[in-house]
């Protein structure tokens, strides 16, 4: 069975939201946009301005890099890391987990598009591990790593695997990219600084629309002469937009806004995990690692995406934009993500909500 998308047009009617940040409209946007001091500044174009300078060096000094560069899309960046490393070590071969957003994601783009070949290591349901990186027989133009690995259920290696593998591809001689996607929101749960989590990467992406809700848009942070190497190919890629001021502000904005209150979404996203382990519902599927975690419905899928859509319809509340149906039977999971939205609930009223729809959903 396949994934079921919940009916979006629900969601514009409704007026509780339980789920990240919320939607928010074009006015809306607007509205941010305009209330930012840089608004006045002369806007960016084909990536160079001082807005976009001011965003670049704020990123660059989180992750404690020389430098970083701004793309419009994490898949055209993170495409012209792999490609400057495929120039650079005459080597074609990538490590990948079979369940990334590289290997998955992204209709095959980096091997359609180049003669990069993907070697995907590790479980379906874990991180890749330093044993399963040193199985690799070939020699890798690069390692990269997703931090945390959302469709294993946004599961993140221990402090301890990930300085092991960094070591080990330094010395080999590898170069260790993080897919740090959600790395803003992974740094509460190791306890450490951004920049010391980037220390063990070569190179870095983090996303700007996700946890700190930009309309969208990626950096990627490293050594200048790495970063160099990389803006033939975002031009190649179409990449070299014109203006992109609603990314660069929009990130700024949640730089400041949204970048502080990671901690806290990490602590409620642990406390509603446990209050639903105490409930006869939904269970969170593994460990929190993020704000975000897999949530395991023991019925089948369409049932709890019907019910979904008539809490939408007749309660105007909405949460999960989508049901995945799980190999065993009449179970299925969500995504419980963890923002300004989830904030103004309580965890303990959440958790009983999820119950009772559970409960509907069970008949």
């Amino acid at each position: 069975m396949k994934t079921i998308i919940l009916d979006r047009a629900l969601r514009a009617l409704c007026r509780t939201f339980l789920h990240g940040h919320g939607p928010i409209s074009p006015r809306d946007w607007m509205i941010r946009l305009l209330s930012m001091p840089e608004i006045d500044l002369p806007g960016d174009e084909y990536n160079a301005g001082p807005t976009i300078d001011a965003l670049q060096e704020q990123v660059a000094g989180l992750l404690g890099k020389p430098s970083a560069s701004f793309f419009h899309k994490a898949v055209v960046g993170q495409q012209a890391v792999l490609f400057a490393h495929r120039e650079r070590t005459g080597r074609r071969l990538v490590a990948v987990h079979p369940k990334s957003h590289i290997a998955i994601d992204e209709s095959d783009a980096v091997e359609r598009l180049s003669d990069i070949r993907l070697v995907r290591i590790g479980l379906d349901d874990a991180p890749f591990t330093l044993d399963d990186l040193k199985a690799v027989q070939e020699p890798l133009a690069a390692v990269v790593l997703e931090l945390p690995l959302r469709n294993a259920g946004f599961r993140a290696p221990s402090w301890e695997e990930l300085v092991a593998i960094s070591t080990w591809c330094r010395e080999q001689g590898i170069a260790f990219h993080l897919d740090g996607a959600r790395l803003w929101e992974t740094q509460p749960f190791y306890g450490r600084s951004l920049a010391e989590i980037s220390a063990l990467a070569d190179s870095v992406y983090v996303s700007l629309y996700k946890g700190l809700g930009a309309p969208g848009g990626a950096l990627i942070a490293g050594d200048p002469a790495f970063l160099k190497a990389l803006k033939p190919w975002r031009s190649r890629m179409g990449g070299n937009l014109y203006t992109a001021f609603p990314f660069v502000l929009g990130g700024l904005y949640g730089l400041r806004h949204f970048l502080p209150r990671m901690g806290d979404y990490h602590a409620r996203a642990v406390l509603l995990a446990e209050a639903l382990s105490h409930r006869n519902g939904p269970y969170a599927a593994d460990r929190v690692m993020c704000n975000s975690f897999r949530l395991v419905w023991p019925v089948a899928a369409p049932a709890l995406a019907f019910v979904l859509e008539r809490m939408a319809r007749e309660e105007g509340v909405w949460c999960f934009g989508r049901v995945v149906p799980l190999p065993v039977r009449d179970h299925c999971f969500t995504e419980m993500v963890v923002g300004e939205a989830t904030m103004t609930h309580d965890a303990d009223a959440l958790a009983d909500r999820f119950a009772a729809w559970l409960a509907a959903a069970r008949g």
